[in-house]
């Protein structure tokens, strides 16, 4: 009986282990121990804690597991299930940490948010901290082989199972302000939208007709030089003739006057003569 029962504990950490290195972040049940332990070790938190941290990072981490490689890729729908999960493992923890432990909790990026992607590959961020991945601080938690997501919120209508046994095992005040992950946070953690998951364009969508002129930068005038085409290059301008202006009798100069004046008197006495 009790090689029958050893049989099937190990076939059920045979299938576990399995499905861990499916998720494509390794085996989730070994990273929730490291991440769990690197937690208590820089939070300072006790055995209770520890284990319960265990369940929830293990639920956390078996919940993305299906949406790794759309998380990769940022997927939008993805990344939707990704952070709703991510959510709700940090609200169960607000039933777990301390308000100060929490606190510092949020502050620490490889704690608030675990995972990242570069080059379409999802990757642990504690990792980055403390790479040395054989090293644990404390033994593993209680009940590391055999825990599988009994204590999810799916098992229990969406609610947190830790709020409630939070009043018989804790007595710390809760951190009761927003705990959620902000939207902005999105682009540092994972790259922009693929081409091939940009969302589907209408029918009659058409690009906009480029502008003929460039845009007006702000505070100044939108002012368009008007055209001139002797501006233009390879314009040459013709050569014209110079020609002496015709002086006006009324702005002769006296001199010219008198000489004309006389010119007429002589001509007067010639024609007389002749008469």
């Amino acid at each position: 009986m009790r090689t029958r029962t050893f049989i099937l504990c190990l076939l059920a950490l045979c299938l576990s282990t399995i499905r861990g290195y499916a998720s494509g972040l390794g085996d989730f049940r070994v990273n929730a121990r490291f991440l769990t332990d690197r937690m208590a070790f820089e939070l300072h938190l006790n055995s209770n804690q520890y284990n319960d941290l265990y369940e929830i990072n293990y639920d956390f981490l078996c919940n993305i597991s299906p949406y790794v490689s759309g998380i990769a890729v940022a997927d939008t729908r993805a990344m939707d299930a990704y952070y709703r999960y991510l959510d709700e493992r940090n609200d169960d923890l607000r039933w777990v940490l301390s308000q100060a432990e929490y606190v510092r909790f949020i502050d620490i990026e490889y704690f608030f948010r675990p995972i990242y992607a570069i080059n379409n590959v999802c990757y642990l961020r504690v990792y980055k901290i403390y790479p040395n991945r054989t090293h644990f601080y404390f033994g593993p938690p209680r009940h590391y082989l055999t825990y599988r997501g009994g204590h999810c919120r799916a098992h229990f209508g969406g609610v947190s199972y830790y709020r409630r046994n939070y009043p018989a095992r804790y007595h710390h005040p809760v951190y009761s302000r927003p705990c959620r992950i902000s939207p902005q946070m999105r682009p540092h953690d994972f790259a922009g939208p693929r081409p091939g998951n940009r969302p589907p364009q209408k029918p009659n969508w058409k690009p906009a007709p480029r502008p003929d002129r460039r845009p007006v930068s702000v505070g100044k005038p939108n002012y368009r030089p008007p055209h001139n085409p002797h501006k233009a290059p390879g314009f040459k301008p013709q050569e014209r003739p110079t020609r002496r202006p015709e002086v006006s009798p009324d702005k002769m100069r006296p001199k010219q006057i008198r000489e004309k004046s006389n010119m007429k008197e002589k001509e007067r006495k010639s024609l007389s003569k002749r008469l």
